[in-house]
């Protein structure tokens, strides 16, 4: 895998994780237990995060692919943080 599909598919799923909460939303209003799966998402969210940081030190902060891979990670975080906070 290249570089470039690196980045690709890390800014995939930085784009998905993003949108967990909305089905974590959605199935806890159908009213399914989802508490086993945010833990195990927290996990898969923390192990994102930390491979975009990687790769933003890896590609230095002059590139515009860091630029993607931070924005991409914010959105996550942001979504990701904003669900636990209601959630709790």
């Amino acid at each position: 895998m290249s570089a470039d599909d690196t980045i690709n598919h890390l800014l995939e799923e930085l784009s998905a994780a993003k949108d967990w909460p909305k089905r974590f939303q959605k199935k806890s209003g159908d009213g399914f237990d989802v508490s086993h799966e945010v833990r195990e998402a927290d996990k898969k969210i923390q192990a994102l995060e930390k491979l975009a940081q990687e790769a933003m030190k890896r590609l230095g902060c002059n590139r515009p692919e860091t630029r993607s891979i931070y924005q991409g990670m914010a959105d996550m975080l942001i979504s990701w943080h904003t669900f636990k906070d209601r959630i709790q």
